[in-house]
């Protein structure tokens, strides 16, 4: 627990913030897949824009537990059904969309006209920023990662967690910037038809982690199923 006058060293506090937002992004899922994607088949920046939404969307999980933020905590817990249903219903029609995607041809003078290019760039980071809200995990992980290394009272003190925010994006950020460029770094090895069916690969994990979140909404008992499993 943080102590009343104790203040935390700015240097401790971004190298934490940053390894927190780094290791939360690490795990595949959609918004991997999406990014995955569009570094290979539109360009890194295509990937960045898309890394950026999603590092936003961390950001945003990140002041919730940094602030205190208890109500906001307490919303997604109690409606953590309807955010699943939403969010597993956008990653549906996401996935299936991208599923029918065909590869942009190359030189397309309305895909390098500059109003469609940023309103094309506001698109992937707002799709990833979407996915990454919609999660009600994230704001647990957040949680839990700030309580085990006793950030939980951070919220204290502004500078502390307006800095402590901002190297979670940073590190969530820098994960995503790997991700991009790595996955740019192949696109010379993608024929028409290998694109055509990462476009539908991608698609299909899309779809899927939506259907699974879907389902995950259902009132079932979801304790007592995962128990017989052995999970």
């Amino acid at each position: 627990m943080h102590v009343p006058g104790f203040v935390y060293n700015p240097i401790g506090i971004a190298i934490e913030g940053f390894a927190i937002g780094f290791f939360i992004a690490v795990p595949v899922g959609p918004a991997a897949a999406l990014c995955i994607r569009r570094s290979i088949t539109v360009g890194a920046m295509a990937g960045y824009m898309t890394g950026i939404g999603a590092a936003l969307g961390d950001a945003v999980f990140g002041a919730v537990a940094a602030f205190g933020l208890s109500f906001v905590q307490e919303f997604v817990a109690r409606r953590e059904t309807w955010l699943l249903a939403i969010g597993g219903l956008g990653l549906v029609i996401m996935g299936w969309t991208t599923m029918r995607q065909r590869p942009r041809s190359v030189g397309d003078p309305v895909a390098n006209d500059r109003e469609h290019r940023v309103a094309t760039h506001f698109h992937y980071a707002s799709s990833s920023f979407f996915i990454t809200v919609f999660n009600p995990v994230t704001v647990m992980a957040f949680g839990a990662a700030f309580a085990g290394r006793n950030l939980a009272g951070v919220g204290a003190s502004l500078p502390d967690a307006s800095l402590l925010v901002a190297a979670v994006f940073c590190g969530a950020l820098g994960w995503w910037t790997v991700v991009c460029f790595g996955s740019a770094a192949l696109r010379t090895t993608f024929t028409e038809k290998g694109l055509l069916w990462l476009n539908r690969l991608s698609g299909s994990v899309i779809l899927g982690f939506g259907l699974l979140a879907m389902i995950s909404a259902l009132p079932l008992p979801w304790r007592r199923i995962s128990h017989s499993l052995g999970l």
